[in-house]
């Protein structure tokens, strides 16, 4: 009886103490929660472009945007003017301030005086072949662009432009460019626009010259469908044009010049940038008011615009009238990146792998286009990053919306003990720096996020 007694004790106890195995072999969890901020955020490739030409603006911005025209750049036959342009358009500078270019070539930009944009030397070689126009637009010269002699200096000029500019960091994006008014491939003169067995041939020498840049067409045409380039609207702010502007993304569109049908483009914003500029149709100012901005607002959205230059409120006073209007507008385009949840292990051993998961969300209404890193580092109590890894993360994919990313962060097999902070970060890959703001607390002076901490045990 007493044996049996004791057998019954004996398990009893040992079922009792089963649940307190169970969790001592289990790895408890940190969870930290980043606070987000409303703060606009000075990130690259979007937000406000202005024109390079003036030497300072009073509202921050990372791009500048410029239009070259030939005339410029080639005022001589086989002389091309690179540097001299730069410094006259205050590329240079704002290139040596950190700010990355968007340009567009022109032929033909229209004034109230009657001009050439294209080289004297081109004039004569084409016997001005095209037309000299006074029109609602202004006065100018639109080349016949069907011309072959025209097709093939033009070929050569971005073949130059490729040489010097395709592989430079300054540059971010070029804006198609080179045909019709303003170089926005429309005209308004007695010529017939080019159908596109012609206009294909001014669009086929940046890719060719460009083929790792970022490149944006006026409209959607089949040659930006097939090689996935963006789009930019140069009427942005009015309603109703810009609501044409994404009927003709979203369903395609019969052109009114040439009567070819073009192809719809819903998804281009997935893959290369929404840009343009604000309509020249209203002051800027109004479209930053109370009763307006919801309206900007939601072109913004439903355009997933990331940049907006040259005609963009960059000369609004700082904290004006229009600022906290401004604000919601750049709080919105373009990408923005938060930390909703980060969860690892509360404790890892040194020589092991922590295993850190991000629950992200792009709150801007497009994604980042280019192939930057995503890195996971470990600080110690006095800053000092001693652990870091690239995680394989695509921050291309990250689009608007909520999503999950799960990587490793090695451990230095020698690391102390201790208590250390993990921490996030997008590398630049020119320099391996840190280079994005994210939009929730925890910034570091390097541009890392400070996210929960985990102990180091002994070794």
């Amino acid at each position: 009886m007493k044996s049996h007694l004791l057998y019954t004790l004996a398990i009893l106890l040992l079922l009792t103490s089963l649940p307190v195995l169970c969790l001592a072999t289990e790895k408890t969890e940190m969870i930290y929660t980043p606070k987000p901020i409303d703060d606009v955020l000075s990130n690259p490739y979007m937000g406000l472009a202005p024109d390079s030409r003036n030497a300072s603006y009073a509202q921050n911005h990372t791009l500048v945007y410029a239009n070259l025209t030939w005339r410029q750049l080639e005022p001589k036959k086989g002389s091309y003017k690179f540097e001299q342009v730069e410094k006259e358009l205050k590329l240079a500078e704002w290139g040596e301030r950190g700010a990355k270019w968007v340009i567009r070539i022109i032929m033909d930009y229209p004034t109230d005086k009657s001009h050439l944009d294209i080289p004297d030397w081109l004039y004569r070689e084409l016997n001005g072949d095209g037309d000299w126009y006074s029109n609602s637009y202004g006065k100018g010269f639109s080349p016949n662009y069907s011309n072959p002699q025209l097709i093939a200096y033009h070929q050569k000029l971005i073949e130059k432009l490729g040489e010097h500019y395709k592989n430079d960091p300054r540059l971010a994006f070029i804006e198609l460019g080179s045909i019709g008014h303003w170089g926005e491939w429309h005209t308004n003169t007695s010529r017939p626009f080019p159908k596109l067995v012609v206009t294909d041939q001014y669009v086929q020498p940046y890719l060719d010259q460009f083929p790792d840049s970022i490149l944006l067409m006026r409209r959607p045409h089949p040659i930006a469908k097939k090689f996935k380039l963006g789009l930019f609207n140069d009427v942005f702010g009015n309603r109703d044009q810009t609501a044409e502007y994404k009927s003709w993304a979203d369903k395609g569109y019969t052109s009114w010049l040439t009567l070819e049908k073009m192809p719809a483009m819903p998804d281009y914003w997935k893959y290369a940038p929404s840009g343009g500029e604000f309509s020249p149709s209203k002051s800027l100012k109004r479209y930053f008011s109370a009763a307006s901005i919801n309206d900007t607002i939601a072109q913004a959205k439903s355009t997933h615009i990331s940049w907006l230059g040259p005609n963009t409120p960059a000369t609004f006073a700082a904290d004006g009238a229009q600022q906290k209007y401004l604000n919601q507008l750049l709080n919105t385009i373009g990408y923005r990146f938060v930390v909703h949840k980060e969860i690892h292990e509360a404790s890892v051993a040194p020589g092991s792998d922590l295993n850190v998961k991000l629950d992200l969300e792009n709150q801007g209404v497009a994604p980042f286009y280019f192939p930057w890193v995503l890195e996971l580092s470990l600080a110690d109590a006095n800053g000092e990053i001693v652990a870091k890894t690239e995680t394989s993360a695509d921050i291309r994919k990250w689009l608007p919306g909520k999503g999950t990313t799960a990587h490793a962060l090695p451990i230095p097999s020698e690391l102390p003990p201790g208590s250390y902070t993990v921490c996030i970060a997008i590398l630049d890959p020119q320099n391996g720096e840190p280079a994005i703001e994210w939009g929730m607390e925890g910034k570091r002076e390097d541009l890392r996020y400070s996210l929960g901490r985990v102990e180091v045990q002994t070794k």
